[in-house]
């Protein structure tokens, strides 16, 4: 009697399919791009350093100069072939802003505007009169056309 578990090596079993799954085998899928995946921060010893760490395909890695007030970033793209883009950031400190609590008053900082070098409205209605006064004279000797 045969072994109902043996199979010959070229034999490929027939399962039940429908036309339905024949039809959606024969599309191609798509590729779903994948994000670059970060998160893995290095401790660098120089910039030449974090230049030369190998970093995979798909992958982005963050340096820590531990020597400058530098942090890079080398990112690859998913073929092997992609040239990776290298980035460099300068660290800065910052001061936080001083609560008004214990800083000066807000108040004080705020200069008020000397209004006396600005014009009145009685001042410019002198001007205007003035300004009309001439624009008369030389009406009057027929050197402007009134437009």
């Amino acid at each position: 009697m045969p072994n109902p578990f043996y199979y010959p090596a070229t034999y490929q079993p027939m399962y039940n399919q429908n036309p339905y799954m024949q039809q959606m085998q024969q599309f191609p899928q798509q590729k779903q791009m994948q994000p670059i995946q970060n998160g893995e921060l290095v401790f660098v010893q120089s910039e030449e350093e974090a230049r030369n760490y190998p970093v995979a395909p798909g992958n982005s890695v963050t340096f820590k100069n531990v020597n400058e007030p530098f942090f890079y970033t080398k990112t690859m793209g998913f073929s092997q072939l992609d040239k990776p883009e290298f980035r460099r950031y300068r660290v800065m400190e910052d001061e936080p802003p001083e609560s008004p609590k214990n800083g000066p008053n807000p108040g004080d900082k705020e200069q008020k505007a000397d209004m006396s070098l600005y014009a009145t409205k009685g001042d410019l209605e002198a001007l205007r009169e003035k300004v009309d006064d001439i624009y008369k004279k030389i009406q009057e000797k027929g050197d402007v056309t009134n437009e």
